[in-house]
């Protein structure tokens, strides 16, 4: 009998423990192969901050969304999350950064047999450099004066580039590979580099400040990280998906 009911006990608070249990609205965009709504697993970086928010005991529902909505909604407190995003100091009004997820590696992809070396910005005066629309500039972009050309996505800007509309497209070398590799892969002798890249990015999850516990929603997720960190399970992601 003291058998029965302790389990009864017990099952009544596994339930009211699932029942309560809170569900975070987390914000992504399209950017394969870090993320997107049509990779395993959503992709590798998906699968690391799911992984580290169900650590904490939270469940997660992921929604895909246009750069400028994902950025925008999750400023003004619609999601509880945003991943992800780089460092930038104005972006500190609006949001707390995680610790470091895997970095973006910027590079300038050309047309083939226009490459050359990447000697800084003032070198660039007279090219239009293809841009994607709300993302964050490397740091000296901005102030060097460049022309530019905004395109919706990293699939626009390459194809762009080789439709000769700009001269040269800012873009991370691992997702513009995968978009030649799945997407233009009849084009892929028409692509080279300039080298070295144009800077290297640290990507975060970050918290809106806008909502409440806000603070201490990134300081679980900052545990769960360190923890998968240290125990190989990040690392067992990253190879699972090919990085």
């Amino acid at each position: 009998m003291r058998a029965y009911f302790l389990a009864a006990v017990a099952g009544l608070f596994l339930g009211t423990q699932a029942a309560t249990a809170q569900t975070l609205n987390l914000a992504a965009t399209e950017w394969p192969p870090f993320y997107g709504s049509e990779l395993p697993d959503n992709g590798f970086m998906t699968e690391i901050v799911v992984e580290a928010f169900d650590r904490a005991g939270y469940g997660t529902d992921v929604s895909f969304l246009p750069w400028k909505r994902a950025f925008e909604g999750s400023r003004d407190g619609k999601y509880d999350a945003l991943f992800t995003m780089w460092y930038r100091e104005e972006r500190e009004e609006f949001f707390i950064f995680s610790d470091p997820l895997p970095s973006n590696e910027l590079v300038l992809l050309v047309r083939s047999g226009e490459g050359g070396s990447f000697e800084g910005y003032d070198k660039l005066k007279g090219k239009t450099v293809g841009v994607v629309r709300g993302y964050a500039a490397p740091p000296g972009f901005e102030e060097a004066g460049l022309d530019v050309s905004e395109a919706r996505d990293d699939e626009e800007n390459l194809r762009k580039l080789l439709r000769g509309r700009v001269d040269m497209a800012l873009t991370d070398r691992i997702v513009a590979q995968h978009i030649i590799n799945t997407k233009m892969e009849n084009e892929a002798e028409n692509f080279g580099w300039m080298e070295p890249p144009v800077h290297i990015d640290v990507q975060y999850m970050v918290v809106p400040k806008a909502i409440d516990g806000s603070a201490a929603l990134m300081d679980a997720f900052n545990g769960s990280l360190a923890e998968m960190t240290s125990d190989g399970t990040l690392e067992k992601i990253m190879g699972k998906h090919g990085f």
